[in-house]
């Protein structure tokens, strides 16, 4: 069974891909924490991608957002892209990453694809369905 073809039925743990995924924008590398700042607060989102010479090479977080100074360089504040969700994931395993990561939101990524971000709320919710 393919995992994005079929949806949760009920009948399996929930999984990542069951959830619902948040768009995550990028911003260049060199773009100010302040002006970072702005584009989250704009798109209303906890986490940046992170991008330099068009890839993408890290996230930074509200918390590192509010812990840097404004006129550092975004690339400064970010965390490597080391860390990560897989859609066929189960919300245990989700919830597991999250807490050992101390992170209240993560990417979702498939096959080299950045699919959206899934917040540590969204996987409780799914664990606690009947």
């Amino acid at each position: 069974m393919f995992p994005f073809v079929f949806p949760y039925s009920g009948d399996e743990a929930p999984r990542v891909r069951d959830m619902p995924m948040r768009r995550i924008p990028a911003v260049p590398a060199h773009l100010t924490v302040a002006a970072a700042r702005k584009v989250a607060a704009l798109k209303q989102i906890a986490v940046l991608l992170v991008e330099q010479e068009e890839r993408i090479v890290g996230t930074v977080d509200e918390g590192a957002l509010a812990d840097a100074a404004g006129d550092t360089p975004t690339a400064a504040a970010m965390k490597p892209l080391g860390l990560w969700l897989r859609p066929a994931m189960s919300a245990a395993e989700a919830r597991d990453m999250f807490l050992g990561a101390g992170a209240t939101i993560l990417p979702v990524i498939a096959g080299g694809f950045v699919l959206g971000a899934v917040t540590l709320a969204d996987v409780e919710r799914a664990e606690r369905r009947p």
